[in-house]
């Protein structure tokens, strides 16, 4: 009954005995005098007049607990102002309801709301001990108290409050009474209602409660904030004993029940079960893998006003699995700490999508959570990709009609005012449209952004998913422009899904605290943004880079990974974002002063880390490990020297993608002559593990890349293109071998 623990009563000895029996006439004249007294009928009636109707009782919608759950049901994050969850009378123990009887009020199913013997056994020691203190309070006093009357420690609240139980005990049935009391008293650390109390201190339903634990919730309520076990589990065990007591005083325990629940009792050990406190903006606020839950909690804000999320007792099921997050967890911490400082790169983050639903599987946002770090950098964070924005201009390129065997130019000069340079200070001449992406050479991605339009690289990278707002330049092709970690994995997540795009989402349902739907995320329809055979062939091109190119450090042997480096200037900020057939992971390392890291390449820490994760999240589940090409994209063998359809003299060949209409018709010249690709022979192909040759090729042997209609490749790039900002000329400083 929520008041001071025994011994420590208000008042003190200094009263003069007349002002004792002064209070005694009074308390006997309010309490025990027959209530057709004409006086004591006035100060009831003036005192009434303003009562509020009890019936309020059954349609008082508590502040209820929103609970967010992981993709396998467990309890991630709760929202609460005060953390409460409703439930009927039969889903709590029974011994729950006969240990709080017996402990508060052993009379409960005998007196009509008010126990007249217990009120004139507390009179007596009130009087001559000093306050209202003693147990004059029945349950259904305390429900009248707690639901419609202030806590004022005064003779007219106490009678306002025998007014209301009376009025309780005429509208309900004691099951009723019971039911609502159990689930409205505060039950300390912050719990009101009995499934609260259950779910902090032994992690359980109210229904699933032992004798024990029963015992030491219903002794609670006497004092919460003391008694709490997370406050002083000595305490909470010796009220416990006392409640034990009595249930066996009242031939509820047996003298073998009581002995065994006392034994179990003194074995608990207390600690908060689920999520661990983490304060922010509602210091009671209950999470576990904060850089997850507080991205969803962001979301649903911007759905949900405030009380609905904070009293609404929303159901969340979102789309973490809770095992990948740990992992995801466990790596990117382990690996900075062990690789991080020596090459002053102090922050990570990652994001996991699952390609063929969009579902965010997994999201860490630093390197540590504390009350002081809280940013979390895999979705606030808008950084320079580098050159892993590259696979967008790729893809326009695509688009646009190239196609993977297109002879294109890596060689100094001014594009529209700008100069790019290859980080390696070299160049290579003439090289297919695959070899230039494999190694990352900058002046051709210049060059194929002149050609599509800036503009053009833009509307491809928006619709892949990418959401941040980009500047129409021509530095976008060495990835001048900001962006997060949860953009890029959903951009490559759509090349990874065949060019169809699923948003991605970290709330799979949510539903009101009666069950009814709210929200519905699982069956959203996707949306083919991209051709599958452009798709394909740019998943073609980024598997090339991890096996041959800058990405060797994220390859993964029996698993297909496809992905890219970016580096900035000064090694500011370094990527890599890559995929397997099921997942796609983004990473970027950095520090959030922005100041350079020690020659951290996209290839090395980035990758690194990413490789690291990714195997550990293959070996958690792996549904393909290959990847399988729609019909649109036509397979072909070609001349790895010349990108020609093989002829029967080419020493090394191999099988290539090409999207439909899009496939090589001349024979190489330098090997072979001419034939249709049905008359093509059958070299033997090139194996996976060795290199291409990466020999420029000679001008009068190139045939020009076909030409979509209406849409001809000028042989000569415009010349009022944008220049590129000063500070992206050296816009991706990695060696060609990371």
């Amino acid at each position: 009954m929520n008041k001071p623990p025994p011994g420590k009563h208000p008042g003190g000895r200094s009263r003069a005995w007349l002002w004792w029996i002064v209070k005694a006439l009074l308390a006997v004249s309010l309490v025990v005098v027959p209530m057709g007294v004409g006086a004591t009928y006035a100060i009831v009636s003036r005192l009434s007049a303003d009562l509020p109707d009890v019936a309020g009782l059954a349609t008082y919608e508590a502040p209820q607990t929103s609970r967010v759950f992981s993709r396998d049901g467990k309890v991630i994050a709760t929202m609460f102002v005060e953390n409460r969850t409703t439930v009927p009378l039969d889903r709590m123990s029974p011994y729950l309801v006969k240990a709080l009887v017996a402990v508060e009020d052993s009379r409960f199913f005998q007196h009509g709301g008010v126990d007249w013997w217990g009120a004139g056994r507390a009179l007596v020691a009130n009087v001559f001990f000093h306050g209202i203190d003693q147990g004059a309070s029945t349950l259904t006093m305390q429900l009248a108290r707690n639901r419609f009357l202030s806590q004022d420690r005064t003779y007219a609240r106490k009678i306002r409050e025998i007014i209301m139980a009376r009025r309780i005990e005429k509208k309900f049935s004691k099951e009723k009474i019971l039911e609502y009391y159990l689930n409205n008293v505060y039950f300390g650390s912050g719990t009101y209602g009995v499934a609260a109390a259950s779910s902090l201190y032994f992690g359980k339903a109210p229904s699933q409660l032992t004798i024990a634990e029963a015992a030491l919730i219903a002794g609670l309520v006497q004092a919460p904030s003391y008694y709490s076990p997370l406050v002083d589990p000595k305490a909470a065990i010796k009220r416990m004993k006392i409640v034990l007591g009595r249930m066996r005083d009242t031939g509820i325990l047996n003298d073998k029940q009581f002995k065994l629940a006392v034994s179990e009792g003194e074995g608990f050990k207390f600690r908060a079960h689920g999520p661990a406190a983490a304060g922010g903006a509602n210091s009671d606020q209950l999470l576990k893998y904060p850089w997850f839950t507080t991205f969803v909690i962001g979301q649903l804000g911007q759905r949900f006003p405030e009380d609905m999320l904070y009293r609404g007792g929303l159901q969340v099921r979102t789309t973490l699995d809770t095992d990948l997050q740990a992992l995801c967890e466990d790596e990117l911490s382990a690996t900075m700490a062990a690789d991080g400082p020596g090459q002053n790169a102090h922050e990570a983050a990652l994001v996991l999508i699952e390609n063929r639903t969009g579902a965010i599987r997994a999201m860490v946002g630093g390197t540590r959570w504390s009350q002081n770090n809280q940013f979390n950098r895999a979705w606030q964070a808008e950084r320079q990709p580098g050159s892993s924005f590259k696979a967008f201009v790729y893809t326009a390129a695509l688009l646009h009609g190239l196609t993977p065997e297109s002879i294109v130019d890596d060689s100094p000069g001014s594009i529209g005012g700008w100069t790019p340079k290859n980080s390696d200070g070299l160049y290579k001449g003439k090289i297919p449209l695959r070899q230039a992406l494999q190694e990352s050479r900058n002046p051709v991605a210049a060059r194929l952004c002149e050609l599509v339009g800036p503009e053009r690289v833009v509307q491809v990278a928006h619709s892949l998913g990418i959401t941040e707002a980009l500047e129409p330049h021509l530095a976008l092709a060495l990835g001048a422009c900001e962006v997060s970690p949860l953009s890029m994995a959903s951009a490559y997540s759509t090349l990874a899904s065949g060019g169809v795009f699923h948003a991605p989402e970290c709330v799979a349902q949510v539903g009101s605290a009666d069950g009814g739907s709210l929200v519905d995320n699982r069956n959203i329809a996707s949306k083919q943004v991209l051709p599958s055979d452009v798709a394909a062939q740019m998943t073609e091109m980024l598997l090339r880079a991890v096996q041959y190119g800058t990405g060797t450090a994220a390859y993964i042997d029996g698993v297909d990974v496809a992905g890219k480096t970016g580096t900035t200037d000064d090694t500011r900020d370094a990527w890599f974002v890559g995929f397997t057939p099921d997942y796609t992971l983004a990473v970027w390392v950095g520090n959030d002063d922005h100041s350079a890291m020690y020659s951290v390449y996209g290839g090395g820490l980035p990758a690194q880390l990413w490789r690291r994760t990714m195997a550990r999240v293959v070996q958690h589940g792996l549904e393909h490990a290959r990847f399988e090409f729609p019909d649109r994209a036509v397979s072909v063998r070609v001349c790895v020297s010349t990108g020609f359809l093989a002829g029967p003299n080419c020493p090394k060949v191999r099988t290539m993608q090409f999207a439909s209409g899009q496939v090589p018709t001349q024979v190489c010249p330098t090997h072979g002559q001419s034939a249709t690709p049905s008359a093509t022979p059958e070299p033997t192909e090139t194996p996976d593990d060795e290199p291409p040759e990466t020999v420029p090729l000679a001008t009068e042997t190139v045939a020009p890349p076909p030409e979509p209609v209406g849409t001809p490749v000028p042989e000569e790039a415009p010349t009022e293109a944008l220049p590129a900002p000063d500070n992206t000329e050296t816009a991706e400083p990695e060696p060609p071998e990371e």
